[in-house]
């Protein structure tokens, strides 16, 4: 009897493939309208036959492989041809749910996807892999069919995706965590990161939680504005633009508002922005009370030596005019507290360097060093 089956597979197997692969292709469109019905009537009989013929044989796995690849060459022309009815018809019937979930995608008949996905329990888990397979992650989330247990365990290694998740839940209190975390690591395009962190925010802001600690983002988006409002000719300079442009540290934001390279017409303006970014970094757990000291010198001292002071140096009438004291002003007037920074250059270790305005400045106010570069 199986010698007999084996027979009538093969003389079905030859039937189906004179009529798809000779007399197919040279009829008109009348033609090819008696033809399919009799060649999809021949493919039900042929893989009905396999079936049928599995559950009565022992030798079930060899002839259940045999029948998986059978099933995908005889149903997957019809899918090339654009005869995706038929595909649909046939891939349900004898349950070939991974070309139904490719077909699916071919065609994005997402509604067809679903009542399938709810139809046939093991259906997800075909599609969920197939995704998978084919580097569609993004679609577990707006297909509906994946089920999500397994889904939500997924995504603890995909944060990118996971927020997304979380937000369809309404768990807003975890998604904005996500996000942040996201926005936090974000080092390659600055409005990406301001794009992760503001949903961060958002999501915080609708979250069960009466008080959001916001204090970490908002300080991320603070140094963000600051970056965006850069002088042109200071983002020119540094090779920065607007789509392109990779989010910079508070210490590399100030560094390029008193660089005699990037700016090399520092304003009192200037000088603020680098104070402003200054109070960001000193509410910055990442930078240390050393670093934050060497930052807040450098501002000053990269002042110091905009201005010539061996002109001023008979005296102080004309001390009104260096950007300097104009700076002082600016940021006593601003709300800063000064009196710490002229404290720390009139400190006898600080680091003057020998530059030939540092040592003006000197004269002028009758400092007297003994630091690192030498004494007076």
């Amino acid at each position: 009897k199986q010698w007999y089956q084996r027979r009538v597979r093969g003389m079905l197997g030859d039937q189906i493939t004179i009529a798809m692969e000779t007399v197919l292709p040279e009829v008109d469109a009348e033609g090819r309208f008696q033809v399919l019905p009799v060649a999809t009537n021949l493919i039900e009989s042929l893989l009905k036959l396999y079936l049928d013929t599995i559950n009565k044989t022992i030798e079930k796995d060899a002839l259940q492989a045999e029948f998986e690849r059978k099933r995908d060459a005889l149903i997957q022309p019809f899918v090339e041809l654009k005869l995706h009815n038929i595909a649909f018809s046939l891939g349900e019937q004898f349950r070939h749910f991974t070309l139904l979930v490719a077909l699916c995608e071919e065609t994005k008949d997402t509604a067809r996807l679903r009542d399938l996905a709810s139809t046939y329990p093991d259906f997800a888990e075909v599609a969920y892999n197939w995704y998978i397979a084919h580097g569609k992650e993004s679609r577990l989330l707006t297909a509906g069919v994946a089920n999500t247990e397994r889904l939500s365990k997924f995504l603890t290694s995909q944060p990118n995706l996971k927020w997304i998740h979380q937000l369809g839940n309404r768990d807003f209190d975890t998604a904005a965590q996500t996000l942040a975390y996201l926005g936090s690591q974000e080092k390659a395009i600055l409005s990406r990161k301001k794009t992760l962190l503001s949903l961060s925010k958002l999501a915080s802001l609708a979250s069960d939680c009466p008080t959001p600690d916001l204090t970490s983002v908002d300080l991320q988006l603070e140094v963000i504005t600051h970056q965006e409002r850069l002088k042109p000719e200071i983002a020119e300079s540094a090779g920065l633009t607007d789509s392109t442009m990779p989010p910079l540290s508070c210490t590399d934001l100030i560094g390029l508002c008193v660089s005699a390279e990037c700016n090399a017409s520092l304003e009192e303006v200037d000088v603020k922005k680098a104070l402003d970014l200054l109070t960001c970094a000193a509410r910055d757990d990442a930078v240390t009370d050393a670093q934050f000291e060497r930052l807040r010198l450098a501002i000053w001292r990269a002042v110091i030596e905009r201005d010539e002071w061996w002109e001023k140096r008979s005296g102080p009438e004309n001390i009104d005019e260096t950007l300097f004291y104009r700076s002082i002003i600016l940021a006593y007037n601003s709300g800063l507290v000064i009196s710490h920074i002229l404290n720390s250059l009139w400190y006898r270790g600080f680091d003057w360097g020998n530059s030939r305005q540092a040592k003006g400045f000197r004269f002028t106010f009758g400092i007297r060093t003994n630091g690192p570069n030498g004494a007076d």
